[in-house]
């Protein structure tokens, strides 16, 4: 059993609960998980008002499932009223208790700040969340978590780093990392030129991009293929079956 499991045993035995990032935080109240399956219970039955004003009391007491809901229902402006400055209050919530989807999301709000509810970039904080969400281990978060190392946004300029981060990210699939590691590989940024990996990574990006994603790799095809010789891309197209055989299965996050 690893540190960590032995930790989670003995908050679990005291009343408490664990973050991802392995900080101990006091569990919430008995109140807080009553409100929220009394939420659940109104959700099934359709009346998403008492659903909704169940999971408040539930979030604002601490609890991490009722507050990535809320985050989720704010931010996208459904049953309630959109409102940026209540998902942020509400991912900040759950991700402060460890949900690591909330974290990557408050890293990306954090990232691009928000005028809106008065909240100014903080390249450190997205950082921060992005670690955590990095760490749990998500897709996203970690190809965000290399982009900031590799342009040296709230850490220092760290390009391996940065690096070690976008394969971590492809490895589960995730078509932005491929893109990226294409034109790092292409244009020798940080690493030796190595025109065989990047069409492979291009053509892993077709594989398992979303249109737009499709679209940009398109647009690396015809800047990069003058470049490249036909014995080139088979070893590419070689490479990028190599990388299907040994990722793991499914979207990675």
């Amino acid at each position: 059993m690893s540190r960590f499991q032995r930790l989670a045993v003995l908050a679990a035995a005291l009343g408490l609960t664990m973050t991802v990032g392995g900080e101990v935080r006091a569990a919430p109240p008995a109140e807080a998980s009553a409100a929220f399956q009394q939420g659940m219970t109104a959700y099934k039955a359709g009346d998403m008002t008492g659903a909704v004003k169940e999971w408040t009391g539930a979030a604002d007491a601490g609890h991490v499932g009722a507050a990535w809901l809320l985050g989720n229902l704010y931010d996208a402006g459904k049953v309630v009223p959109q409102s940026d400055g209540l998902a942020f209050k509400y991912y900040k919530i759950a991700a402060e208790g460890g949900q690591p989807e909330a974290a990557t999301r408050l890293g990306l709000i954090y990232r691009e700040g928000n005028p809106d509810i008065d909240l100014e970039k903080n390249y450190a904080e997205a950082v921060r969340w992005f670690e955590v969400g990095a760490l749990a281990p998500r897709a996203d978060a970690q190809f965000y978590l290399g982009q900031m190392h590799r342009n040296g946004w709230g850490v220092p300029v760290e390009k391996s780093e940065g690096l070690r981060w976008y394969l971590l990210s492809a490895k589960k699939r995730f078509a932005p990392a491929f893109l990226a590691l294409a034109r790092i590989h292409f244009d020798g940024d940080g690493v030796d030129v190595n025109r065989e990996d990047a069409w492979g990574f291009l053509m892993l990006a077709q594989r398992y991009g979303d249109d737009e994603i499709k679209q940009k790799a398109e647009e690396a095809y015809e800047k990069y293929d003058p470049r490249m010789n036909a014995g080139e891309k088979r070893k590419g197209a070689r490479f990028a079956e190599a990388w299907v055989e040994s990722s793991t299965d499914g979207p990675g996050n």
